[in-house]
């Protein structure tokens, strides 16, 4: 098999006249009169003589064809293998035996006509029966994947839509309007708002004197109690998010050294009206917006 492949089918079938002094094949067959192999870097990339004769005949478009390229040499071109006509060479009887080889598997394109490929290789033709099946799958197939697609694509989407999204109690949460009940004195009161704890502490008359009598420069973070604080009618309750403002731990009411609010985290003391006075945190309570809608009725939320 070996010396089959590189004796019979390279050098076999190839003339003398078309291998160099150094036993090297043309890389093709000429055809023409001046048909030859590209040999120097001028023969691909520079512009081919010009033929005066080309441009009086055809045109200025033609000075650069040469009519010797269409002088076909045809004596050795192998033409189409249809019966009966082509040359013998490339006939089946003349390169096959019948009585010997397996048509099918032995099969090379180089040595079949056009009809015996037509008739032995090429599959025949679907029954419209079959066609109409085909098609109908094909619908169906067609149908499923852009079904699927839709559906990945929604899926897709709905997952850029709901990421980051709040949680829908946090929506119902995002405003909240209580009814606040009758509260003694010092008596706290604690609702969530937005994930937060809120204080409603009802602040005693006394709570309310030192408050007022406390001098801005005796606080950390100086802010008068009627600025946290401004609705006078209601100003003894005092609505303050109940988060420490050191570390997020949560005061607890009535302790510490001001009677106020006093973190046990790390010491930090509010007054009755939030705002810091001894300890580590650095700012007051957040007071949120906040508006009475009644006497018992309060709203916090966005003003």
């Amino acid at each position: 098999m070996f010396r089959k492949s590189c004796t019979t089918l390279a050098f076999a079938a190839t003339p003398v006249r078309h291998i160099d002094v150094w036993g090297r094949q043309l890389e093709m067959t000429s055809l023409t009169a001046k048909d030859k192999a590209v040999q120097s870097y001028a023969d691909e990339y520079f512009r081919p003589p010009t033929h005066s004769d080309m441009v009086a005949k055809h045109g200025p478009m033609a000075k650069y064809a040469d009519a010797e390229f269409t002088k076909v040499d045809t004596t050795e071109e192998v033409k189409l293998n249809t019966y009966p006509d082509g040359t013998p060479y490339g006939r089946i009887e003349m390169s096959q035996h019948l009585e010997t080889k397996n048509l099918a598997n032995d099969y090379n394109a180089a040595f079949w006509s056009e009809d015996f490929f037509r008739k032995n290789i090429l599959l025949d033709k679907a029954s419209e029966s079959n066609e109409d099946r085909r098609r109908v799958i094909d619908y169906a197939m067609n149908c499923v994947g852009f079904a699927m697609c839709i559906v990945a694509l929604r899926m897709s989407l709905a997952s850029i839509w709901y990421f980051g999204s709040p949680r829908l109690k946090y929506v119902y949460l995002a405003n909240l309007e209580l009814e606040v009940p009758d509260m003694r004195d010092k008596q706290n009161m604690t609702v969530t708002w937005r994930g937060k704890p809120v204080f409603i502490y009802k602040r005693s008359e006394g709570q309310m004197t030192t408050l007022l009598e406390t001098p801005m420069s005796a606080l950390k973070d100086p802010e008068a109690d009627e600025v946290r604080f401004p609705d006078a009618d209601h100003r003894k309750h005092a609505v303050m998010i109940a988060i420490c403002t050191h570390l997020g731990c949560i005061p607890i009411p009535n302790e510490g050294v001001y009677g106020g609010f006093f973190c046990p985290c790390h010491g930090s003391h509010y007054d009755a009206g939030g705002r810091i006075r001894m300890g580590p945190a650095p700012l007051n309570l957040p007071v949120p917006g906040n508006k009475w809608l009644s006497e018992n009725v309060l709203y916090i939320g966005k003003l």
